[in-house]
């Protein structure tokens, strides 16, 4: 397997984004590739699920600016004219910020989606009642 042809070679700058954040993220991609043989490389979508859970954990020792450099990069995915980008920051970021933060935290975290991730979460959280 050429690891170029995968999502971890041809979305390298979306992953690198997120480790170049926080130590914590890296941690959370090593998670994601270590415990796996090359056959299985973990998607786009796999990862950004991974380093939205990282970034509930670590929410709180995240500056203001980091914060929002991070929401206006997930806003700018979420976003994108490439189908398969836009669905893995919205299924694999925003639903998971929706799926697994407690009540408290996503009125924290919720605070920093822009227009395509707010409406998003909206109608995600809707389709979940």
């Amino acid at each position: 397997m050429c690891l170029i042809k995968t999502d971890l070679g041809k979305y390298e700058e979306y992953i690198y984004f997120f480790i170049e954040k926080n130590r914590a993220y890296f941690s959370a991609y090593q998670e994601q590739i270590f415990p796996f043989d090359m056959e299985y490389i973990p998607s786009l979508l796999w990862l950004l699920a991974s380093f939205a859970e990282t970034t509930i954990k670590i929410f709180d020792d995240l500056d203001e600016k980091t914060r929002n450099e991070i929401f206006d990069f997930v806003e700018k995915g979420a976003a994108s004219e490439d189908e398969y980008i836009g669905t893995a920051f919205c299924t694999g970021f925003v639903e998971t910020i929706v799926n697994i933060a407690k009540e408290d935290e996503y009125k924290i975290v919720s605070k920093y989606f822009r227009n395509e991730t707010q409406e998003y979460a909206a109608a995600w959280m809707k389709f979940g009642e």
